[in-house]
């Protein structure tokens, strides 16, 4: 659920209007992960020791630091007095806020075909085992966890913490799923593509770096759950789903992983009616809800193996097959006649070589791109270099399809630097096709989601 935890949470109120020269590949996204932690390092030296002074002082000087923040009155009714600490502590946390939400628009990706729409800080920093949120987990440790509040409530000032605390009940009571989040934080985005995306929930999103009252909001929630980490999904007042990867009830994508994220969201009645595929596969006889159900289930399962799946262990490769058979009992008959468009990415595969993206050490992201009825490429994208194999197909039954390999192109920055003649073939076997989501074997298992802006 933590944003900015590698740059003590400020960095999540950056502007998502604010697109700066965007470093993509695996290679500048360590470089943004590490530029994070050193940004964190330069900034925890000060706000530590003025953090010190905070909490050891008397509470008058809490709240003179809001007031200073704020230029407002203290309890009395008078101009609270702003001493010179105070005021270089409340210049310094804003310094830092600035410096952070310049770099977090540098480093946040701009949406685009090649990221799937993708608008925010490296989605890579969303997973579950990535750097950002093993730092962001030990952020939310005891005094760590003080700090950033301390922060909050600085940046946020002296605000009306009734009115707030108001506004904060309103959202929640009148929504089923209420999230508080900041528009570019990978975390948050995360947490709303699997509720929207996965579970057709309909939600109402309150960005706190947007809104007015967004820092007091962020500030009053920190109060009342012990987090100022975004995103905070709520399920009415009782229910704190959390973040993404922990927080409340184990977080959105923690809880999906889990399998118990579908139930609590039947029981309040919040996901949405599916897509129009899957009412045609009702109406058809299949079952709606099953077929959902094993769709989430094979794609939470798929998500806990490593990257396109390489190296994946036996076990899970065990599962991984299990959940997709479950999925193909339901598959409409002639998979291999359904049209192909757009483009599909490669979740997960058992093949070898670079048809899992593993190029040297690296391991690049894997997407099928279909131009027409014929004609389709497969891609790997590795930092700037992209390695292309352009094919046909042909239809030969109701589940099986020739590929011809025709060309194998190499690109670097956009430009093409090598092509090469092929005389490859292959028979693929459908397994499962719908609107967003195929399973074939080649014979290695492959499973693919289309991007959504497509579907």
């Amino acid at each position: 659920p933590s944003c900015a935890l590698p740059r003590g949470h400020i960095a999540e109120m950056a502007p998502t209007r604010s697109r700066g020269a965007v470093r993509s590949g695996p290679s500048g996204r360590r470089v943004a992960g590490l530029s994070a932690i050193v940004s964190a390092a330069a900034s925890a030296a000060f706000l530590t020791a003025a953090f010190t002074s905070w909490s050891a002082g008397p509470q008058s000087r809490r709240h003179r630091i809001a007031a200073a923040a704020s230029g407002g009155p203290d309890s009395s009714g008078r101009v609270a007095e702003r001493p010179f600490f105070d005021l270089m502590i409340v210049g310094a946390v804003r310094a830092i806020e600035s410096a952070e939400m310049k770099r977090v628009g540098m480093q946040s990706e701009a949406p685009s075909e090649a990221n799937g729409g993708w608008s925010g800080e490296p989605k890579e920093w969303a997973e579950s085992m990535s750097l950002t949120q093993q730092i962001s987990t030990v952020s939310q440790i005891g005094p760590f966890a003080s700090l950033k509040q301390f922060i909050a409530e600085t940046l946020a000032g002296d605000y009306d913490r009734q009115a707030i605390g108001e506004l904060i009940d309103r959202k929640i009571a009148s929504n089923k799923v209420m999230m508080f989040s900041f528009s570019a934080c990978p975390f948050c985005l995360r947490a709303k593509k699997i509720l929207t995306d996965e579970y057709g929930v309909a939600m109402e999103v309150y960005e706190c770096d947007l809104e007015p009252e967004g820092k007091a909001v962020r500030a009053e929630l920190g109060r009342r759950t012990g987090r100022t980490s975004m995103p905070s999904t709520w399920l009415g007042a009782d229910v704190l789903l959390g973040g993404c990867n922990d927080g409340g009830l184990g977080g959105v994508a923690k809880l999906q992983e889990q399998g118990k994220l579908e139930s609590l969201l039947d029981e309040r009645g919040a996901r949405g009616g599916g897509s129009p595929w899957d009412w045609l596969m009702q109406s058809l006889g299949g079952n709606q809800a099953a077929v959902a159900g094993k769709k989430r289930a094979l794609r939470a399962i798929a998500a806990k193996a490593p990257k396109n799946g390489v190296d994946v262990d036996d076990d899970l490769k065990a599962q991984i097959e299990a959940a997709a058979t479950a999925l193909e009992e339901n598959c409409r008959g002639q998979p291999a006649r359904m049209p192909l468009t757009g483009t599909w990415d490669l979740l997960y595969c058992t093949a070898p070589g670079g048809s899992n993206g593993k190029v040297g050490p690296f391991v690049g992201d894997v997407q099928q791109v279909f131009l027409d009825d014929t004609r389709f490429k497969n891609e790997v994208q590795v930092g700037p270099l992209k390695v292309s194999l352009e094919a046909n197909r042909e239809v030969l039954d109701d589940t099986r399809i020739r590929v011809k390999f025709e060309k194998l192109v190499v690109s670097l920055f956009g430009t093409e630097v090598f092509r090469k003649d092929l005389d490859g073939s292959g028979v693929w076997k459908q397994r499962f096709v719908d609107d967003d989501l195929r399973v074939m074997d080649t014979p290695s298992i492959f499973v693919l989601a289309r991007r959504k802006a497509e579907a």
